[in-house]
């Protein structure tokens, strides 16, 4: 959720590794701005998950598509999701690689974007957020891949503009295959990047402060500039073990030009993205 008011974003990841130990097996981490990442844990007998409708509970914390409720020792938090730009299945973003059996990570959108409003409470400090720009989304499997690139922006101003790209080396059965996700949005209209043919990928650093990132096919030309943000640290799973520390890039400043259809299109959002490895 990225905060116009405050500019600067809000993270809340939520879930559970079933190999942790008992006491650890579920989990929350917090990003709130010009703070280091908080992880809380909970036991085996707090969690529960209703993966249908996405009703998680984390002890008395509850989290859906239309609101998140925390109470913690450190925070408090009540926030209520709407104005949802959901997707009708929650397969959307990995296609036909959905079936493909056992995969180390499985990956999917909830909501493209959504209005975000209510109050964070924080070691003494209240944020709080009147229709503010968010997003959800959702992993599972055994480990994140071992090398990716992912990027998610949002246009502050317009709930239609929307950016989500990852590319990730995966291995299945010994085998190493390389696949992209993604959609572009606006103007009610919405570019699939899975179904580019022809698709070619280039990411060049061009400092640490600035990466650009090539998309070509067939039909259009992507090109995205990430000025670089803050860097925190989240913990993500390994081997169904939450125990990988994973460099995580929040509020980069991202232009994005779009050729398609014999015009050009350009795009001021601000987002997070995450460079792991080389691929």
């Amino acid at each position: 959720m990225f905060s116009a008011k405050h500019n600067a974003s809000f993270l809340l990841i939520y879930g559970y590794a079933t190999r942790n130990s008992n006491d650890k097996f579920g989990f929350l981490q917090v990003l709130i701005p010009n703070q280091t990442p908080e992880i809380v844990y909970f036991s085996k007998d707090e969690v529960s998950c209703d993966v249908d409708r996405h009703i998680f509970r984390l002890g008395n914390n509850l989290f859906t598509r239309e609101s998140i409720r925390i109470n913690t020792s450190d925070m408090g938090i009540e926030l209520k999701l709407f104005n949802n730009h959901p997707v009708r299945s929650f397969k959307n973003s990995m296609g036909y690689t959905y079936y493909i059996p056992n995969l180390p990570c499985y990956h999917s959108v909830l909501n493209i974007s959504q209005t975000v409003s209510g109050e964070i409470q924080h070691k003494g400090e209240c944020y709080v957020l009147d229709n503010e720009m968010g997003y959800q989304e959702k992993n599972w499997g055994a480990s994140f891949p071992e090398s990716y690139f992912w990027v998610h922006a949002v246009d502050p101003n317009n709930p239609d503009v929307s950016l989500l790209f990852s590319r990730a080396e995966i291995v299945w059965f010994g085998k190493t295959f390389i696949k992209h996700i993604g959609h572009l949005c606006f103007d009610g209209k919405q570019i699939d990047l899975r179904e580019l043919r022809n698709f070619t990928f280039s990411n060049t650093i061009n400092s640490p402060e600035n990466q650009t990132i090539q998309i070509r096919s067939i039909s259009i030309q992507l090109d995205i500039v990430l000025e670089v943000g803050t860097k925190v640290l989240f913990q993500g799973p390994k081997d169904g073990e939450l125990s990988r520390e994973i460099g995580h890039q929040t509020d980069a400043q991202i232009e994005v030009s779009l050729t398609w259809k014999n015009s050009i299109r350009k795009f001021k959002m601000v987002g997070n993205f995450e460079n792991i490895g080389s691929i």
